[in-house]
């Protein structure tokens, strides 16, 4: 069974385009049983989204996508009421460490604060992706260890997209492979920014 783990609202500022209520609708309409709204850099849908989730009967799942240093993506849900305090810290760290308008987390500021958080290795911005698109293996994988003792083996996925990208099918199997050396689950997303495809 599917659910949409990263998906973006037109609360992902200048970037995302539905409303969190046709986000749930289109995934409803999709047989979906559940889904996550990972907006950029905040949890500004989240009441909205909560809401309409749970009236329509579908299991909302709360997160955010992050922007860490070196420009880097990285995608986390919350698993409970701890993981939320600290998506909520994290994000608030990230926003008053920059100018405004601009947020960016501090690697430093991680440990002590991944406790109830599910980390996916993020999108093609993600740190992962973006050095094995650079030809950087070796550095993929440090990077890959690093998310891996900071959140678990059970709460660190390895994040697959394909979007029909010439470059997608070589990358998703290039983040297989990590994850099978390093004996990582692998999760597919589709990094939503449209409730359908008309949008």
């Amino acid at each position: 069974m599917y659910a949409e783990l990263h998906a973006h609202s037109n609360f992902s500022l200048l970037d995302g385009a539905s409303h969190p209520e046709e986000l749930v609708a289109g995934a409803i309409a999709k047989g979906l049983t559940a889904i996550a709204i990972t907006d950029h850099e905040g949890l500004y849908g989240i009441c909205r989204f909560y809401k309409a989730a749970k009236s329509a009967g579908i299991k909302p799942v709360i997160g955010a996508e992050l922007t860490i240093e070196g420009g880097f993506h990285i995608t986390l849900l919350v698993e409970n009421a701890t993981g939320y305090i600290n998506l909520c810290h994290l994000i608030t760290h990230a926003q008053l460490s920059e100018s405004k308008g601009k947020s960016c987390l501090k690697s430093s500021h991680l440990p002590g604060h991944t406790a109830g958080l599910i980390c996916l290795s993020g999108c093609s911005k993600g740190e992962v992706s973006s050095l094995l698109q650079q030809g950087d293996k070796g550095k993929a994988i440090e990077g890959a260890r690093k998310y891996l003792s900071l959140f678990g083996r059970t709460n660190f996925f390895i994040e697959l997209q394909h979007h029909l990208h010439p470059e997608d099918g070589k990358l998703c199997a290039q983040l297989s492979g990590i994850a099978g050396e390093l004996g990582l689950t692998t999760i597919a997303t589709n990094n939503v920014h449209y409730a359908t495809r008309d949008d």
